[in-house]
């Protein structure tokens, strides 16, 4: 299959998943249904327990729980990229990949807020104190900002790139013609809107790529701007943290691509060549995560501070060297030469880049916890603690979020098209364009967007500045679609 071929798949394919169901597609679902029932009853049982079912307390304040939140968001952040840089650079020959990778991000961020829910515990009290009472110099409203921002954005950039297919649906899916009538908005396909489209969805995938980077970069700074941790003050680690986030989402990707690609028989969708070009690109990407991980190492052991000095010590030769050891050569290292291996022979295997993707995928979350525990172990008191023992509570939770990520994913995979449709010829008529009061709205709303943005963080002293900055935000993010839905059409005679 050549690169013209890839965008081009049958429209019958494409909307398979949403006219019929296999055997494969159900016990996975019932599986992962099963999983989020469990979930949810133990995300129950801490809510009226409270925090202390958990293992953390005064002394470890951050587990897994936060280890996985890194690591989710981290899947989430390759999703957007992959899509915008096939977007951005027309590469035709990975188009089908780009909307299972927009769900990916909209799926891992959905599960990664949730998570942060079950962590901080009291959402009552912390949703309103973090907008109401926030203060712009906190790193946690920081996070609160860059999430909002880039979970809003993703929704926008997703509808805005799947709208024309879902108004073909309405025509390919006669049962469910009025779904997607309501889905679409509207949508008539004339050649105005497609340039509308085409041209809105450019920009955002350019707009949308540095507020990934901050919010992995906002993660990354929670962690290296707290001086009074040991091993975490680091200036490294926001651009560390934005490393593993493509580290991890691409070996999340590989798999995702790998079980739809059979549990839908997509192969001839997603040859060989496909996982070839995944993996190529995330050995190489493991090969820069694995230089960091020996500078970071390199140096905390060479002559840092005590504390410091103690942590690292730890993470090699003391508590967590199993892990260590375990995770870096057989997850990160004999993966590495696996894939560097595929790529010099020039040679695809499914199966060894989802064997490399999947060492690379666990030992990513293990490297994340390395992050966040040590550090607790050597705290700066006289005295030493317990060790920390995740419970059962914790784990359940962990792996919960997994599967409500997947059970979310192939709910979704049977409601809109995961593959792009071909584009058929434009709709005769006319052409599509904004009349004078929509173009005056926009740039209003724009004005507006950013003017509170600018006030927010003008009056950050005051209260409520960061609600101020979060609703210009909202604001702005609307104006992609008031571009776009429902333009007036004329006549072209």
């Amino acid at each position: 299959m050549h690169n013209a071929e890839i965008g081009a798949v049958d429209s019958q394919i494409s909307v398979a998943p949403l006219r019929r169901t296999s055997g494969a597609f159900k016990v996975i679902l019932v599986i992962l249904g099963v999983a989020v029932g469990v979930f949810l009853a133990t995300a129950v049982y801490q809510t009226v327990r409270g925090h202390i079912v958990h293992g953390v307390g005064n002394q470890y304040s951050w587990g897994i729980m936060v280890a996985n939140i890194v690591n989710l968001i981290g899947i989430s952040h390759v999703g957007i990229a992959i899509s915008a840089f096939v977007r951005i650079m027309r590469l035709e020959r990975y188009k089908q990949l780009a909307r299972l990778a927009e769900l990916v991000t909209f799926t891992a961020l959905t599960a990664a807020v949730i998570n942060i829910g079950l962590d901080v515990g009291r959402l009552d009290r912390f949703v309103p104190y973090v907008v109401w009472f926030g203060r712009w110099h906190s790193p946690f409203v920081w996070s609160m900002t860059v999430i909002t921002a880039y979970f809003l954005a993703s929704i926008v950039y997703l509808y805005l790139a799947m709208r024309s297919d879902l108004a073909q649906c309405a025509t390919l899916v006669p049962r469910r013609k009025r779904f997607y009538e309501f889905l679409s908005l509207g949508y008539s396909d004339t050649e105005g809107e497609r340039k509308a489209h085409t041209r809105t969805i450019w920009w955002l995938a350019v707009l949308i790529i540095p507020v990934m980077v901050s919010v992995h970069s906002v993660y990354g700074l929670i962690f290296g701007l707290q001086a009074g941790r040991p091993g975490w003050f680091n200036p490294f680690m926001a651009p560390y943290f934005v490393l593993g986030a493509v580290v991890s989402g691409f070996s999340a990707m590989v798999l995702v691509v790998a079980i739809l690609r059979k549990v839908f028989r997509w192969e001839s969708v997603f040859p060989p060549y496909i996982f070839r070009g995944l993996g190529t690109f995330l050995g190489f990407m493991t090969l820069l995560y694995i230089y960091f991980m020996l500078t970071e190492l390199l140096t905390g052991q060479y002559g840092p501070p005590a504390k410091d000095w103690e942590v690292f010590y730890d993470i090699l030769h003391g508590t967590f060297r199993w892990y260590s050891w375990t995770f870096f050569v057989g997850g990160l290292v004999i993966p590495f030469f696996l894939l560097f291996i595929q790529w010099v022979r020039k040679k695809a295997s499914i199966a060894l880049t989802v064997v490399a993707a999947s060492a690379i995928f666990v030992s990513m979350w293990v490297m994340r916890a390395l992050i966040v525990i040590p550090s607790f172990y050597h705290a700066h008191f006289l005295y030493s603690f317990e060790p920390y023992r995740p419970t059962w509570v914790e784990w359940v939770l962990v792996f919960g979020c997994y599967a409500v990520a997947g059970f979310f994913y192939l709910i979704l995979c049977k409601i809109v098209p995961v593959l792009e449709l071909p584009a058929k010829e434009a709709a005769s008529g006319g052409t599509s364009v904004l009349p004078t009061w929509r173009k005056a709205l926009v740039v209003i709303t724009a004005i507006a967007g950013v003017g509170l943005i600018v006030a927010g963080i003008s009056l950050h002293e005051m209260v409520p500045a960061s609600l101020i900055w979060v609703v210009g935000i909202v604001v702005l993010i609307t104006v992609p679609l008031q571009i776009c839905l429902r333009p007036v059409v004329k006549s072209a005679g």
